[in-house]
């Protein structure tokens, strides 16, 4: 699937989040000549990331931003399916960065969506959830919130009420 990016245009590029695409051009980076698409992060403008556009593997990291459609789709059948919670902390930091890195907006909201309900859990019984777990929750609350912002033009304040009010908590 070769998507064809315009200038200026927000995509979302994996574990970056979103991204405003700056330019298209031919580079060379200590080799032959190639297609990039070159990405400002929008949690650091200033910096950039380089995408190959002949790397399927990299390009498939690389998508448009939701509609406000598929927005509601995803979040009507969040519930639906849980993320098993994994006591073993070294499988369950695998398990999660394999979520949080393919992208899967779906996958993350129901990661956040277990790691909130473990929380809440911890929370009664006078115990806090993990460094590791909360480091997990806030980066999959930051990748949903920087795109639904975009997406459906609300503050990022009323992202969290939008979603519980879509999934019926």
């Amino acid at each position: 699937m070769s998507e064809n990016f315009k200038k200026d245009q927000h995509v979302v590029y994996g574990k970056m989040g979103v991204c405003r695409v700056v330019d298209r051009q031919r580079l060379a980076f200590g080799g032959e000549k190639e297609e990039y698409y070159i990405l400002a992060p929008a949690r650091d403008p200033r910096s950039s990331v380089y995408v190959p556009c002949g790397n399927e593997t990299l390009m498939a990291r690389l998508r448009p931003l939701l509609t406000k459609e598929e927005i509601d789709e995803i979040l009507s059948c969040v519930a639906q399916v849980d993320v098993p919670w994994t006591e073993d902390r070294g499988e369950r930091a695998t398990q999660f960065r394999a979520i949080i890195s393919g992208g899967d907006r779906r996958q993350i909201l129901r990661l956040v969506r277990c790691l909130y309900e473990k929380k809440q859990e911890k929370l009664a019984a006078g115990k806090k959830l993990s460094a590791a777990d909360e480091a997990f929750l806030q980066e999959c609350i930051r990748l949903i919130e920087e795109e639904f912002v975009l997406a459906l033009g609300i503050p990022a304040k009323q992202v969290d009420d939008y979603i519980r009010e879509r999934i019926g908590e």
